[in-house]
């Protein structure tokens, strides 16, 4: 039978007083205490943490409240531009992240460049949505967010007018700021738009890489971008300032340009690494075809450091103004070593292999067709390399090139030794340009003479710099 409570905690038999609970009874007691305590720290636990990220909410909101405060402040509204930034209050790291975008009057909405080339409408005002996070968010938790529109303090364009917005992305897809925009009119149309005004050309790309320019002429413009520091940064084609041309305005519209722009990676080019002799001179006006990119591109001169576009599949170059089959105004295939067939030994050229710049740096050995000459007389001061017909397997030029020596470390019997593209050449020399008459071959390396092929009087200054090996 049951026992009452009070009979049990205060039995009536002295006896009973005095022996106490069981075991069972007092674990029972424990598993009851355990789970109060348990939830009082949890009730505890929770009631801390929602003050906590009340107080962060609130920090939160005053945080987003300011940045839309900022960018309202910002007296030109193309400066307003996205950001992130990092603030610690009371101990607790903030994330703001602001989101700015232009809305068009045709409901287009681009952080920069319209993806459209026309039909986007004319800017009508900037978007700013901010964003603020922090750290120990709750998974339950929502960010704190804010948004508003910034309208130009004048308009930026008007009926009769257009509208270029120009945006620079890194090779990793980040914006570039603080690049010179320059907008001209491109004379090579037949309908070239009109000289900026002052107050329409654009300033500098902000933080999202984008500059803009306003109430512009109907016609078609050329955009170019560059650095005010002469750093050396490339796009994609190596060009060092690159233009874009054919950006056509109309009225009441924005046309749109991007640009791929970056720091270019260093290759360190050591030119006739081939040759182990005492001195070699390297035509004062060489190129040197680089490829990789999305179309052969060349450089001209000799620098020891040659900047490009950084590319994470390398490049190969070659010496020499290399045109592939197919190019427009002609061919010419005898600079590149893997075009040419294999000898009667049956050897064919080695071929130097792509190079990635690692960490932005890379060495690059060019090898190059070197001929010792002896001078047409011992006081010439110029030496001229034409192209000529192809001999000895030589897979052929059909541009004419040429390259250029200023006479330098001639040897008491009046030799000099150049470097030289792969191909067949003519090499004559005089006191200038206008006095030059055909040298005298005087040894090659890696190389064949053009009179032992058959050349003679007139021809015997011609030789075929070959690449591959004699055997």
């Amino acid at each position: 039978m049951l026992q009452l409570l009070s009979d049990r905690l205060r039995p009536a038999d002295p006896a009973d007083r005095d022996a106490g609970l069981s075991l069972v009874e007092v674990v029972v007691a424990l598993l009851v205490f355990a789970v109060i305590t348990v939830g009082s720290v949890v009730a505890v636990g929770l009631t801390l943490s929602i003050s906590s990220d009340n107080r962060s909410r609130e920090v939160a909101t005053n945080l987003a409240s300011e940045a839309v405060d900022v960018a309202r402040g910002t007296s030109d509204v193309i400066q307003v531009a996205s950001g992130q930034t990092k603030k610690s209050v009371g101990g607790v790291t903030y994330t703001v992240k602001q989101t700015a975008s232009w809305q068009t009057t045709s409901g287009v909405d681009a952080t920069c460049t319209p993806a459209a080339a026309s039909g986007n409408g004319s800017l009508f005002y900037k978007h700013v949505h901010v964003e603020v996070k922090w750290e120990g968010m709750r998974s339950s938790d929502s960010p704190v967010r804010s948004e508003t529109i910034l309208a130009p303090n004048s308009r930026l364009n008007d009926q009769d007018t257009g509208t270029i917005l120009v945006g620079v992305k890194d090779a990793q897809g980040a914006p570039v700021p603080g690049l010179v925009v320059t907008v001209e009119p491109d004379t090579t149309t037949s309908s070239p738009g009109k000289a900026l005004t002052a107050a329409s050309k654009p300033g500098t790309t902000n933080a999202d890489g984008c500059a803009v320019a306003i109430k512009v002429l109907p016609g078609a413009y050329k955009v170019t971008i560059s650095r005010s520091d002469a750093a050396p940064w490339r796009d994609a084609a190596q060009a060092a300032a690159p233009v874009k041309t054919g950006i056509v305005v109309v009225k009441g519209d924005s046309a749109g340009v991007s640009f791929t722009y970056a720091p270019g990676d260093d290759f360190a080019v050591k030119y006739a690494s081939n040759y182990s002799g005492p001195s070699v001179l390297l035509p004062d006006d060489l190129k040197t075809t680089v490829l990789g990119g999305p179309a052969p591109t060349t450089t001209t001169g000799t620098p020891s450091d040659v900047f490009l576009f950084p590319l994470a599949t390398g490049y190969r170059m070659v010496a020499g103004d290399y045109r592939p089959t197919g190019t427009a105004g002609g061919t010419c295939l005898s600079p590149d070593p893997s075009l040419w067939p294999a000898n009667a030994a049956g050897k064919t050229a080695p071929v130097q292999p792509f190079v990635a710049a690692s960490d932005g740096k890379a060495a690059y050995p060019l090898p190059m067709g070197v001929v010792t000459i002896r001078l047409a007389a011992g006081t010439d001061t110029v030496v001229r390399a034409t192209s000529s017909a192809a001999l000895n397997g030589d897979p052929g030029c059909a541009v004419p090139q040429t390259y250029n020596f200023t006479v330098k470390n001639k040897t008491n019997s009046g030799e000099v030794t150049l470097a030289l593209p792969y191909g067949t050449w003519a090499i004559s020399s005089g006191g200038s340009t206008s006095t030059l008459r055909g040298v005298t071959l005087s040894g090659l390396i890696g190389s064949l003479l053009g009179a032992i092929l058959g050349g003679s009087g007139t021809s015997s200054n011609v030789v075929s710099l070959d690449p591959r090996p004699a055997s």
